[in-house]
């Protein structure tokens, strides 16, 4: 059978995905072993909102590694997809067509109507990152396909919700909480991250103590929010205030008179030694607040202006606006100190990047308590989970979990799952799984449900256990039993941006409603950085689509890439290194190519590989396959995805091509069918090792080999339709391992390495021909005997010359290698002038290069001010250039 000259990656991925998706293979149930372990994996459920990005390439690659492994090794594997309803981005989206289209706000179509459009909305654009893992050859079971507002899984939260109330782990309060103005919902402390600016300030403001002449002055980087002061904190220790204890200040700006207290959390030491108070607008405020009785006075309203308690000159101003007028009235009074140019921490909102606004609010919390103890104490007594790497993110994710908060888990949106909660008249809550349910703890009262949902992280929080059909209700969905088969899964993987909102919230509550672990394992992938090293970013314009890739490059250069730099550290992208397993997929083709062009008559037969009287390049082959294959599933064990993939392709390359192929191609050519049947086998079993990291290559040149059919599948699957994915993976056999077969072919390789380095030194043409001598041991001088026709055809020699020691002119270019000494007789070869030229040329670059870095090292200045690794890589050339 004859290939095209060349792989075309676009028709591997449209032939095979759709047949492979349609013949169950994804399915757990294609494997027919009743005794089959079972392997499970349940993907983060990207946001319906989204689309592939190359965070999503790199964990979906991994995934797929993983499952396609397993399912080779015969386990009955699951990899569960799924996507999350991501409210607050798709309530963004809907309201932005609702305002371009129409014109209206949400509040113009009603909250059912707006739920319809977001449904709608959903239908109509939220399969477009499906689609793109289809792309990927993600081999997911779709069957099995959940969403978070499904409705089994929203049976599932609303189950957990009143089971948690019911217990006294759910309670409404009134805390300060992240407030974002511009989606107008609280955040959780992990949805606001902090930004650092240099230009921010910090205003000094007196405030007048009433009875005396004298002022208390304060520093704050909110000015605005002294309008909502209650009083003026100082330390009970700090000598200078302790006269003013007791006293009332007339807060500027307002009608209001606030006291000046006493509270330990002031630091004498620090600023002015005395703060203002802003109970509603402070968590540590609000916290002195609660000791002191203080009111808790709102200032601002739900979009961040100033509302009616702010005065009559700032009602209806944006924040920002009131905070300029502070200062400009405060300086008008006479009161203003100083402003001082400050670098501040700010908190922002992850999604649309806004100033966060502390605020007090009426929330729903989950009590941490008892399930961050249950997450601890499974971390302590089993290590689970096994973080990989294991540093630094066992230790951040102990540390965080043992000062864990109390969790905020409303939202002031319309998309989402909303809160089982009903109210009365009289505001009295009655929670329950159905409005019914409610109604009947009221004995019969009108209720109004609560119009808020819960924070999307609570129904991802379910995602190990509320998938496979749990609803705490005894009637799980279709697959009922996937609860048993598949939980605990086996492994996560995911970002560490996500740890704690999502990897932890998983672990407590699937122990709390199961008994059972989420997993045992997290593999935790580093940020794929742009080209110029920095994180992606639109604003950045250093994005780089994977689709684009799958394009320029196809789908499997570009995860084997993915795979090559999944080492769990932050890693800058490169289009050369997707371009090299680009290489790499032809030089793989190119190979069969030429070993299906003299295979009629052959097919592939696992039993040649045994014989006993293989010559010497065979063994070695067999040798390097079997080591190859144990290193692979070593590394795929400890899930070293970088170190199998450059085994693979070392194997294929070095190995393989560039050598078993050499070595065996005048015997293939000559129709030794002995030799095509082993290059045929060994090719066939490679080709099983590398198909979970190249599935759709692998799937089209398996497929095209002699003799393949469902009857080399792993017995688990020994009904299902021809499909390299369902072989079983090369478990490698020490058996096969032939230490000396690799040593003396080695040895050999090493010989036509130095002869081909001499004749590319000393520029002499590969058209002519030259004796080589070799030195050698006895023993090694037989293995250069027997392999002398391998040698003179790869080295493009004349003759060899085999003895104990060297006996050549001294105008000779010599080598030295592990084993052997060689030499080339270069009388008649080259011009001896025109060599020497070259050397002392070659002599005064060095030496001027030498001479050069010298004096960049003696330069405390440059030493002092250059990258340490610069230096040291200047260095190290130094004495490399000093010991030649």
């Amino acid at each position: 059978m004859e290939l095209a000259k060349a792989y075309d990656p676009k028709s591997a991925e449209e032939n095979h995905y759709k047949r492979w998706e349609e013949s169950g293979f994804f399915r757990p149930e294609i494997n027919q072993d009743p005794n089959a372990k079972k392997y499970s994996i349940v993907i983060p459920p990207p946001n319906v909102t989204g689309s592939l990005h190359m965070g999503h390439a790199l964990q979906h690659t991994i995934m797929d590694v993983l499952t396609r492994w397993k399912r080779m090794q015969g386990y009955k594997t699951l990899w569960l997809p799924g996507t999350d309803h991501a409210g607050i981005s798709v309530q963004r989206k809907v309201v932005e067509q609702l305002r371009k289209d129409e014109n209206k706000s949400p509040l113009d179509i009603g909250r059912e109507e707006f739920i319809q459009r977001a449904w709608r909305w959903k239908e109509q654009y939220g399969n477009t990152i499906t689609e793109q893992m289809r792309r990927e050859g993600a081999s997911v079971d779709w069957t099995r396909h959940r969403f978070t507002m499904d409705e089994s899984l929203s049976l599932a939260v609303r189950n957990v919700f009143c089971t948690l109330y019911d217990e006294g782990w759910i309670y409404r309060g009134l805390r300060i909480v992240n407030w974002c103005p511009k989606d107008k919902t609280v955040l959780s402390d992990l949805e606001v991250k902090e930004e650092t600016k240099k230009d921010g300030k910090l205003t000094y403001l007196k405030y007048p103590v009433i009875g005396t002449d004298e002022t208390v002055t304060v520093a704050t980087t909110r000015p605005e929010t002294m309008l909502g002061d209650t009083a003026v904190a100082v330390s009970p220790s700090d000598e200078r205030y302790k006269h003013l204890v007791g006293k009332t200040i007339a807060l500027p700006l307002t009608n209001r008179e606030i006291p000046i207290v006493a509270d330990e959390y002031v630091d004498a030491e620090f600023g002015t030694g005395a703060v203002k108070v802003t109970p509603a607008h402070d968590p540590n405020d609000y916290l002195i607040g609660q000791r002191h009785d203080l009111e808790q006075l709102l200032i601002m309203d739900d979009s961040g202006k100033m509302n009616a308690a702010a005065g009559e000159e700032f009602v209806g101003l944006d924040r920002f606006v009131a905070r300029a007028k502070v200062v400009e009235m405060f300086e008008e009074l006479g009161l203003l100190e100083k402003v001082d140019d400050y670098e501040i921490t700010l908190p922002v909102c992850e999604r649309c990047k806004t100033i966060v606004e502390p605020i007090l609010s009426e929330q729903w919390f989950v009590k941490m308590d008892e399930m961050r103890d249950m997450a601890l104490d499974l971390m302590r007594d089993e290590g689970v989970p096994h973080f990989s790497p294991q540093v630094p993110h066992e230790k951040v994710y102990t540390a965080w979990l043992e000062n864990l908060k109390d969790w905020t888990i409303s939202r002031q949106l319309w998309w989402g799952h909303q809160i089982p909660a009903w109210y009365d008249e009289d505001g009295n809550v009655f929670v329950g799984r159905t409005e019914a349910e409610a109604v009947e703890k009221s004995c019969g009262k009108t209720l109004k449900q609560d119009s808020d949902v819960l924070d999307t992280w609570f129904s991802s929080g379910l995602w190990a256990f509320s998938t496979f059909g749990w609803t705490a209700q005894g009637d799980a969905a279709d697959f009922s039993d996937d609860l048993e088969d598949f939980l605990p899964t086996d492994v996560l993987v995911t970002g560490r941006d996500i740890i704690f909102l999502w990897v932890s919230r998983m672990i407590m509550l699937t122990k709390k409603f199961t008994g059972q672990k989420a997993f045992e394992d997290v593999v935790i992938t580093g940020t794929v950085l742009g080209k110029d090293g920095k994180p992606m970013s639109k604003s950045r314009n250093n994005g780089v689509d994977p689709i684009e890739m799958f394009d320029k490059y196809g789908v499997d250069a570009t995860r084997i890439y993915l795979a090559s730099i999944a080492t769990g550290a932050d890693i800058k992208w490169n289009d050369t290194g997707v371009e090299m397993y680009r290489n790499f997929a032809n030089k793989i083709w190119n190979a069969t190519r030429f070993c299906l062009m003299n295979s009629e008559g052959i097919a592939v037969d696992h039993a040649s590989l045994m014989a006993d009287d293989m010559p010497l390049p065979d063994k070695w082959i067999v040798s390097r396959l079997n080591k190859t294959a144990m290193d692979v599933n070593k590394a795929l064990d400890k899930y070293e995805f970088h170190t199998a993939v450059s085994l693979l392709y070392h194997f294929f390359w070095d190995d393989f091509c560039d050598w078993y192929i050499e070595l065996k191609k005048d015997e293939i050519n000559g129709g030794d069918a002995a030799s095509t049947t082993r290059i045929i086998t060994i090719l066939e079993i490679a080709i099983r090792m590398l198909h979970p990291f190249m599935p759709y290559l692998t799937e089209d040149l398996w497929l095209k080999l002699p003799g393949i059919s469902s009857e080399l599948h792993n017995a688990a699957y020994s009904e299902a339709a021809a499909t390299v994915m369902l072989t079983s993976f090369p478990p490698g056999d020490a058996a096969a391992i032939d230490e000396r077969a690799e040593r003396e072919m080695d040895a050999v390789i090493d010989v036509i390495k130095k002869v081909r380095n001499i004749r590319a030194e000393m520029n002499i043409s590969t058209a002519i021909k030259f004796t080589v001598h070799i030195a050698a041991d006895a023993g090694v001088q037989e293995v250069f005997r027997a392999n002398e026709a391998q040698i003179l055809k790869l080295a493009k020699a004349e003759a060899l010359v085999i003895a104990a020691e060297l006996d050549v002119p001294r105008a000779s270019a010599k080598a030295v290698t592990n084993d052997a000494r060689l030499a080339v007789p270069l009388e008649g070869l080259i011009d001896f002038d025109v060599e020497r030229t070259r050397l002392n040329n070659q002599i005064t670059k060095l030496t001027e290069e030498k001479t050069r870095l010298d004096g960049q090292l003696s330069n405390a200045n440059f030493v002092d001010r250059a990258p340490a690794e610069k230096v040291t890589e200047l260095r190290d050339r130094s004495m490399e250039l000093e010991a030649n």
